[in-house]
């Protein structure tokens, strides 16, 4: 937990989103776009601690304004951790996209928050699902850096700005 709570991340003035560690509190509706070119996703990650099984899938908005959910991965059982490429599941290069967590037999969750996918970008949408089939959630849990072409499951390094620490 970041220190700093007092740093707006998002636009509605809850003074609970940071800037430091680029997460927010979600005590709002407010449109946390964690998008722009220095952070260009290039994989998701999501850790299922909840008790189901969910498939992950992205939402993303096309050239004629329309919403495009994309394939899903396979099953992700309680306690496993996938990290995705969502190009490889048809985000097209430069789009916005939230990441959208299907719960077999339960309620689907879709992110508030919002990337721009690049295949050479630097970072991975890190997100949690806890919960049961009904009463579940879906949380972004930081931007993580990659290390060049790295493909391994080691844990990536939380992104801290240079001039803040947390």
């Amino acid at each position: 937990m970041c220190l700093k709570q007092n740093n707006n991340r998002c636009n509605c003035n809850c003074h609970c989103c940071c800037d430091c560690c680029r997460r927010c509190c979600n005590c709002c509706d407010c449109d946390r776009n964690v998008g722009d070119e220095r952070y260009s996703v290039r994989r998701v990650r999501l850790n299922n601690r909840g008790w189901f099984v969910v498939r992950l899938q992205f939402v993303y908005t096309d050239s004629s304004g329309r919403q495009i959910r994309t394939r899903s991965t396979g099953d992700i059982r309680l306690g496993e951790t996938v990290t995705v490429d969502p190009g490889e599941y048809g985000v097209p290069e430069g789009a916005t996209f939230r990441v959208h967590a299907s719960v077999v037999a339960g309620r689907d969750k879709t992110s508030v928050e919002s990337f721009v996918y690049s295949a050479s970008g630097n970072y991975s949408a890190d997100f949690v699902t806890t919960g049961t089939t009904l009463i579940n959630s879906l949380v972004f849990d930081g931007l993580s850096w990659i290390f060049g072409d790295d493909s391994s499951d080691s844990e990536p390094e939380e992104i801290v700005d240079d001039d803040k620490f947390c």
